[in-house]
């Protein structure tokens, strides 16, 4: 795990208390020589009832403000956990756009 995915794990479980949490490192899915650039957040938990999506990335977004000087791609997938339950999984992500990676 790299430390740029270790640290946003803990973040993450300090401020949500998730159920379920996957903290996904998909650098190495993307043109370029970062390998702590793109990441996907994979978040279930009960802080999430009764707060709109938009509201859930705002969250996450201001807890991460410094670090996303250093990261490019930051996917968000937040659930309470009855959607996660309807939801079944996050979608994949998609493919890159940027350049060399097939």
């Amino acid at each position: 795990m790299s430390d740029m995915q270790q640290h946003l794990t803990e973040q993450l479980q300090l401020a949500l208390s998730p159920s379920h949490l996957e903290v996904i490192n998909e650098s190495s899915n993307h043109s370029g020589p970062a390998t702590e650039s793109h990441f996907k957040l994979i978040v279930v938990s009960d802080y999430f009832n009764d707060l709109a999506l938009i509201t859930r990335h705002r969250f996450i977004n201001n807890l991460f403000k410094e670090e996303l000087s250093h990261i490019h791609a930051l996917a968000m997938h937040t659930y309470t956990s009855h959607e996660w339950q309807l939801k079944n999984g996050a979608p994949d992500s998609p493919k890159c756009s940027g350049g060399s990676q097939s």
